[in-house]
């Protein structure tokens, strides 16, 4: 129990420059301060879940966590893209075919990238906490969304809208 009070102080004070300012250096966008503070604090909780899942020492914790907070920022880009390219493509009835055709190769290019990083940095993980951690961060990652949709749909609440740029 102590080690699991100390693990969770510890990845919180690791994991508060990830949610310091969103990816891409702030400013500008949609999300008021109140869906701020909720996707830090939900931030927070993710940061918990995933060291109790992972069971992570206080030494992995200190070299992890730096390297997540790196995989976060690059998944949540090639997020933010494909997202601008869905916009475009619900926004304008007025596209050319082509353009159309354009924006589902970039929307299917901006999927890979994100396939792409997952499998780069589950090798980089399993470098730093091991085969079996490292591939437990994906799951203990899919376990929390799940949980929290859950506990969202029970509580009758939408899920904190993403940062920035809401349609």
């Amino acid at each position: 129990m102590i080690r699991t009070s100390l693990l969770f102080m510890l990845t919180l004070l690791l994991g508060v420059g990830a949610f310091a300012q969103p990816p891409g250096g702030g400013g500008g966008g949609g999300g008021g301060e109140k869906d701020k503070v909720k996707r830090e604090k939900i931030h927070a909780q993710k940061i918990a879940f995933i060291s109790t899942e992972v069971d992570l020492t206080p030494e992995e914790a200190q070299v992890f966590w730096p390297v997540y907070n790196q995989y976060e920022a690059e998944i949540e880009s090639a997020r933010k893209t494909r997202r601008k390219y869905m916009r475009e493509l619900r926004k304008s009835e007025d596209l050319t075919d082509e353009r159309a055709y354009e924006l589902f190769e970039l929307i299917f290019n901006s999927e890979k990238k994100e396939s792409d990083t997952r499998l780069s940095y589950l090798k980089k993980f399993s470098d730093l906490i091991g085969k079996k951690k490292a591939a437990a961060v994906f799951i203990a990652e899919e376990k929390f969304k799940r949980e929290l949709l859950k506990k969202l749909k029970k509580e009758g609440k939408n899920p904190p809208p993403p940062d920035h740029d809401r349609p």
